[in-house]
């Protein structure tokens, strides 16, 4: 028997993408989107971990509402069950959340990342329906500032209450030993300039970090690890007994750097700093004396990158 399938589906998911957004909240939307893109599957790397600035948890009334959209999203793809015919691309489509979370608060708005591996596009695209002209980017980070604002340039005539950060304490450990870490940006209703903001994200296999937290903050691989004025080779001991490798290592020569690669630096020589570098991987400064008065700099950016440095905040 032929029957035109449509309607049938059309009664699976007979919402727009507009009437969707309001049945499903801002809160359970974003959950059900990071866990969507948090769940592994068989043979693939491990779970990642969710940004600071991602919501978790999901209402059951939502988790519902939700599922049946993907479900309908599942049989246009599979072609139903029982021999029923499938479903054409013209089938409607329930989309679930933004890139972005919007909030409206006195004359400015609150900014969020919602969907960290988003096309760049489509933020520019969200700012822009905003009527604000703002370029966003997710970069590679150390693992405990995922989440965080990591860099944010403004046009000229900006002032500092036009586009701030929004903070956040104990999410992350800057430079300073502080704990106050900005997860979001506020910027003034009505700001005509333009404004270019980095978000930290998880790094790839192999990927270099942008911009990096102390070695030894939570959730970083040094974590605990007491390693300044230690032989090289027993912090490198120590480190391999958390699975952490040493690609470089940064030599004062004189007034200049030199650059020393793994099974380079005499294991009798001093460790100075330590940088995180990859995933699982830091960058140790070094010399044959237990200090150096040279200070240690950070890894340069990854080809290609933009440079980032963590945002300062009080």
């Amino acid at each position: 028997m032929n029957r035109d399938i449509d309607p049938l589906i059309g009664g699976l998911a007979s919402v727009t993408d507009r009437q969707a957004g309001a049945m499903l909240p801002d809160d359970a939307a974003t959950a059900l989107a990071d866990r969507i893109t948090a769940t592994a599957v068989p043979s693939a790397a491990p779970r990642r971990r969710r940004s600071p600035v991602m919501l978790i948890g999901l209402p059951l009334a939502a988790a519902g509402i939700a599922g049946a959209a993907v479900t309908a999203v599942a049989m246009a793809r599979d072609g139903g069950s029982g021999g029923a015919p499938a479903i054409t691309p013209a089938s409607p489509r329930v989309g679930l959340v933004a890139a972005l979370t919007f909030t409206r608060k006195g004359g400015y708005i609150d900014v969020r990342v919602r969907d960290p591996l988003a096309d760049p596009k489509r933020y520019k695209e969200e700012f822009a329906a905003h009527g604000l002209d703002v370029t966003l980017s997710m970069v590679p980070t150390s693992p405990s500032i995922v989440g965080t604002v990591v860099m944010m340039d403004t046009s000229e005539n900006t002032t500092e209450r036009d586009v701030t950060t929004i903070t956040a304490k104990g999410e992350c450990e800057t430079g300073g030993a502080g704990d106050v870490c900005p997860v979001g940006v506020r910027i003034r209703t009505g700001y005509k300039g333009t404004a270019t903001i980095a978000f930290g994200r998880e790094a790839r296999p192999g990927e270099k970090y942008d911009s990096t937290a102390p070695a030894t903050a939570p959730g970083e691989v040094m974590h605990g690890m007491t390693y300044r004025k230690h032989r090289v080779g027993e912090v490198l001991a120590a480190l391999r007994k958390r699975h952490v490798t040493v690609p470089e290592y940064r030599a004062m020569e004189g007034n200049v750097s030199k650059v020393l690669k793994s099974g380079q630096a005499p294991p009798t020589w001093y460790v100075h700093d330590a940088v995180p570098w990859a995933k699982n991987q830091v960058l140790l400064f070094v010399g044959p004396n237990p200090t150096e008065t040279a200070s240690a700099q950070p890894p340069p950016s990854a080809p290609g990158a933009p440079s980032a440095t963590p945002t300062k905040t009080p």
